[in-house]
């Protein structure tokens, strides 16, 4: 039964040290467990069968003599996170964190998801929303939505990460229009000087052609080409 409800919901693949961070992987298993109801008892055995060869492995070596079945699960995921995402020290990561700028080519909405991922390990604690807000309005490439968001008064990182978006949007957009070839605008102003087709087969007034249309036929018009009988 259990096999087939797994089967059903959701999917772990193999943890792959290369590309993976342990612990998101370790939410995605928690994640799974409560997905498919997995008892405690089976969380072990589980993990041991999802996480593949090479991780595998390296658990065996981690708790060597023992075997890696011997352990509990939090004693298996507190060895992997030793081993695979040791505790960054504060100060590095704070250092990163303040010396990262908006990159050129970057958007704002890109920016935003760098510095929030580089806050993570710097234990800002209650004052993080400050410290996100500082590091969006002080690194923006932009200088007049720079300057836009410096005059604002007690603006939380939500609310300047709402207005540098717009700006940046409305930045886009007029450039966009700015872009537009300046001679579909000249098209239309010559096709509207332009005189229509029935304007150019109407003879202007005052014309001889205009003259001759209205003046009634004379004598020698009724003559005979030929005979010059009438």
């Amino acid at each position: 039964v259990l096999a087939t409800r797994m089967a059903l919901i959701g999917n772990i693949g193999s943890f792959d040290a290369t590309t993976d961070q342990w612990l998101s992987y370790k939410e995605r298993l928690e994640q799974f467990f409560a997905a498919n109801e997995v008892p405690q008892q089976k969380h072990v055995a589980v993990l041991l069968s999802v996480v593949g060869a090479k991780t595998y492995e390296l658990l065996r070596t981690l708790t060597a003599p023992g075997k890696p079945a011997d352990k509990t699960f939090d004693e298996l995921c507190e060895t992997l996170e030793r081993h695979l995402a040791p505790k960054p020290l504060v100060i590095a990561e704070r250092f990163r964190f303040h010396k990262r700028n908006q990159q050129a080519g970057e958007s704002i909405s890109d920016y935003c998801v760098a510095i929030q991922k580089l806050s993570e390990h710097c234990e800002f604690g209650t004052t993080l929303r400050d410290a996100l807000r500082d590091r969006l309005v002080c690194g923006l490439l932009n200088e007049h939505i720079q300057r836009k968001l410096l005059v604002e008064v007690d603006v939380s990182y939500e609310k300047a990460k709402d207005i540098a978006l717009a700006a940046e949007t409305a930045t886009k957009d007029a450039e966009e229009l700015r872009k537009q070839p300046s001679h579909d605008v000249n098209k239309l102003q010559v096709k509207a000087r332009q005189p229509s087709a029935a304007r150019l087969r109407t003879p202007a007034a005052g014309s001889a052609a205009a003259a001759a249309a209205k003046s009634p036929p004379t004598a020698a018009s009724d003559q005979c080409g030929r005979c010059g009988k009438r």
